[in-house]
């Protein structure tokens, strides 16, 4: 016969067990729960990052966006994007959307635009498809858009098959602040709300022009450089830092960077660099290609130069140091000037009074494969050994300059080709420093010298003249030392 303290006994073995066990799924329940919230953070920091959460799931992730881009966005975050970054996103089969731009005519008493709110889209889309479209507009604080009245524009035709247009989409009443918009075919058997959603960046409509003299804006030329992937998308770290200090030390001041083959750890690096030494001001955003590279490079390029112009219109001229004047280029061309020491000088000497509204500039190509220059001292990057161009058959675009200045109204960013005057080449050339290839036949390598020898060129020293200066360049010499690699206090130190 068992006892009462027996009895007592086992019981309190079972209370033990119990309370084991309730203590190891409150342990597995508090680990689940602890990792739960991180992974709901790190969500709430993503939303952070693109905007105030409360957007439709569309809108943050729909169909057409990249998921890869997202990661490298993230990746990258680094480079301190701050502004809502242009992204390709696939209407149909044959358009995709880059970025958009609110106009906002309520804010302005004086303009008589008939609608109340009025987007611009960025578009590509192959030439052999009509866009038939109907779009919807995405108010703050409501996940119901509004139906938006659709037109377009054509930019501009490209040769490979792929035009440029601007898709605009207005309200003709004021039913909130928008926030989004979304383009679908016009079938009414398709569900709109599955369309993909560009977020909007808001612009100034105008641009306030400030009375003057008949000589004007003396001294007051500020340039803007938008960077685009070589043809071949990659570029070195030397090519990287040669082509930010020279371009800086011509006088460019500003630079918007559209390429995802920036590797992090050149952009954490470059960050070191306190700004009061730089003095310059870089951007970033990834570029993600829906297209085959080289077919739609010179669309795609176009496309960037548009989005570039309206971000930078959306600055109030009044306020100091804006860019003035906008340059699209790609890693491999420079801006190099004959006479004067720098392009602000140039401009301000071919276009005093600031009539001038686009600047072509004659680009030649200059091998990188044919033999350095006997006067190039050791130690010279390679663009300052190569002293000859070649007249191959490959047909270079101009390079165009753009002056903010004569464009008052937002309408007139799109008409680029109205008053265009070229610059002389004994004045200013755009230098192309790449590999030359016979393009009827495969070798990496491009021409060896011999058959460089014979084709034609012609001697070009201008760059040759800048050595010393790149050199003796604080930016550049870091560089080159390694000392860019230090800590911010360590490289003033250097200095």
């Amino acid at each position: 016969m068992k006892t009462y303290r027996e009895s007592t006994g086992k019981m309190r073995k079972y209370y033990q067990l119990i309370l084991v066990v309730i203590c190891f799924i409150s342990v597995v329940t508090l680990l689940i729960y602890r990792h739960e919230y991180y992974r709901l953070r790190y969500v709430l920091e993503v939303l952070n990052f693109f905007g105030k959460p409360g957007l439709s799931e569309i809108e943050f992730c729909g169909p057409g966006f990249n998921a890869s881009l997202l990661s490298e966005i993230m990746r990258n975050s680094s480079m301190e994007v701050r502004e809502t970054p242009p992204m390709f996103q696939q209407i149909d089969e044959n358009f995709y959307t880059y970025s958009s731009f609110l106009r906002s005519y309520q804010k302005y008493g004086q303009l008589t635009q008939y609608d109340a709110h009025v987007i611009d889209t960025i578009v590509i889309g192959k030439s052999n498809a009509h866009p038939k479209f109907r779009c919807n507009i995405w108010l703050v604080n409501s996940d119901n858009p509004k139906a938006g009245r659709f037109t377009l524009k054509l930019v501009s035709e490209s040769s490979n098959g792929y035009n440029l247009y601007l898709f605009q989409c207005s309200l003709t009443k004021n039913l909130g602040t928008p926030v989004g918009v979304s383009f679908y075919v016009n079938d009414y058997n398709i569900n709109p709300i599955h369309a993909p959603i560009n977020r909007v960046v808001q612009v100034n409509t105008k641009r306030n022009i400030r009375e003057s003299s008949s000589i004007k804006f003396v001294n007051n030329i500020e340039l803007a450089a938008c960077v685009v992937p070589n043809q071949v998308p990659m570029v070195s770290r030397d090519g990287f830092i040669e082509f930010l200090a020279f371009q800086h030390m011509m006088g460019i001041n500003y630079f918007t960077i559209y390429d995802s083959m920036i590797t992090e750890d050149v952009i954490k690096r470059l960050n070191l660099l306190p700004e009061d030494i730089t003095q310059w001001n870089i951007k970033f955003f990834p570029l993600n290609y829906p297209f085959i590279f080289s077919q739609s490079y010179e669309t795609v390029k176009k496309a960037i130069e548009l989005d570039c112009l309206f971000r930078h219109f959306k600055l109030d001229k009044e306020e100091a140091n804006k860019a003035s004047h906008i340059v699209v280029l790609s890693w491999d061309e420079f801006l190099v000037p004959r006479e004067h020491n720098s392009i602000k000088a140039v401009l301000d000497d071919f276009d005093p009074t600031r009539k001038v509204r686009t600047f072509e500039i004659t680009p030649l190509m200059f091998c990188l494969n044919q033999n350095d220059d006997d006067n190039a001292e050791f130690g010279y990057p390679s663009i300052m050994k190569k002293t000859s161009y070649y007249k191959l058959n490959q047909n270079l675009s101009p390079t165009y300059v753009r002056n903010l200045d004569l464009m008052p109204s937002f309408e007139d960013i799109p008409d680029l080709n109205t008053s265009t005057e070229s610059v002389q080449l004994e004045v200013l050339g755009m230098h192309k420093y790449t590999e030359c290839r016979d393009p009827k036949m495969y070798n990496i390598n491009g021409y060896n010298e011999t058959q460089l020898q014979v084709l034609p060129h012609k001697f070009e020293g201008a760059m040759l003249r800048f050595a010393q200066n790149l050199l003796s360049n604080k930016i550049y010499g870091l560089y080159r030392t390694g000392k860019i690699w230090e800590k911010p206090h360590e490289v003033r130190e250097m200095l």
